[in-house]
């Protein structure tokens, strides 16, 4: 659970990061990082990911969204793919389910293909189920760490995460990689 909390950011600053974020498009799917394991036959190598965060076979949305399996590239290279949710139970030292009783996990992918180093401890994540905010639910038991580790160009880094949500088949999540880029939704 190491998540680094800046305090104290005024309206000025807020606006200033704004005004200069990355902005994203939506894709089937992200790159592949350098590191991302072999297929381990020539048959595997054929065929398309089956993994949770490999496209879907509808495109993305217009609107600037894309559906859960999908994902976003932003301009400067940096993609994140967002897998399709799956029901979760959270351990008995998980922060976050005091008010749920239903809960969702995702399997997240990040790709570094900005031609410099990039910091995942800054990634945020909010999700909205119904008409209502669900909670992010941290369990290094269950989900393992949050990466923190420095994502070098051309590297790849896959985690999970999870939340307390009110229901689970109507869901918007929007996650940022940093402040410097623009938030990517997904939805059901």
């Amino acid at each position: 659970m190491s998540r680094i909390q800046v305090v104290g950011i005024g309206p000025a600053a807020i606006l200033a990061t704004a005004c200069t974020a990355v902005s994203a498009t939506p894709a089937d799917s992200a790159p592949t990082g350098v590191n991302q394991p072999a297929a381990t036959s020539a048959a595997s190598q054929s065929k398309p990911a089956t993994d949770s965060t490999s496209a879907t076979s509808s495109g993305p949305a217009n609107d600037g969204t894309a559906k859960f399996g999908q994902a976003f590239t932003w301009e400067d290279g940096l993609s994140l793919a967002v897998g399709k949710p799956s029901s979760f139970k959270p351990g008995e030292w998980a922060i976050g389910k005091e008010k749920f009783t239903k809960f969702v996990v995702f399997d997240v992918r990040v790709v570094n293909k900005t031609g410099k180093p990039w910091d995942p401890s800054l990634i945020s994540a909010t999700i909205q189920s119904s008409n209502q905010e669900g909670s992010q639910v941290y369990d290094s038991g269950s989900l393992g760490e949050d990466p923190s580790t420095e994502l070098l160009n051309g590297r790849e880094v896959k985690f999970k995460i999870a939340f307390g949500v009110h229901e689970p088949k109507d869901l918007v999540l929007a996650t940022a990689p940093d402040f410097a880029h623009d938030s990517a939704i997904f939805t059901s």
